[in-house]
């Protein structure tokens, strides 16, 4: 008999989920980015691809941070 407590357990379909949104908003900032570039709007796309760096940067923190410091404000 073991004194050790039991771990704490993620479900594998719950961080898939959390995953796969994560990569959709990634995706859709990149695609947003270079969308408004191809159109003349740099301050806009420039705000786009502060939110994509900081989700690829910090996956764990996502919308965590207040809404500034993630766009640099």
């Amino acid at each position: 008999m073991s004194n050790q407590r039991p771990g704490k357990y993620q479900s594998k379909a719950m961080f898939n989920d959390n995953g796969s949104m994560l990569r959709q908003v990634i995706n859709f900032a990149k695609e947003a980015e270079k969308l408004l570039e191809e159109k003349g709007e740099e301050d806009s796309a420039f705000y786009f691809g502060q939110l994509k760096d900081w989700l690829v940067d910090n996956p764990g923190k996502g919308f965590n941070e207040k809404t500034h410091r993630i766009l640099g404000l």
